[in-house]
């Protein structure tokens, strides 16, 4: 379970699919930068990218 910021008492359910789909996400990130990634281009503009907020991402609340 992951936990709102603004709200320390409330919780966000994820599937157990997307759980996994994260952990293997962030192998494959943590590999490429182990295999040099980082030094492309393209690594560069994307985190120039993310770090300039060009880009939002928004995520809505699932409510059963």
């Amino acid at each position: 379970m992951a936990r709102l910021k603004t709200q320390e008492d409330r919780r966000i359910p994820v599937s157990e699919d997307e759980y996994l789909r994260l952990v293997e996400n962030t192998m494959i990130i943590e590999a490429l930068k182990i295999a040099g990634v980082e030094e492309l281009p393209v690594w560069k503009a994307m985190k120039r990218i993310l770090d300039d907020k060009r880009v939002e991402i928004h995520t809505r609340a699932v409510r059963k």
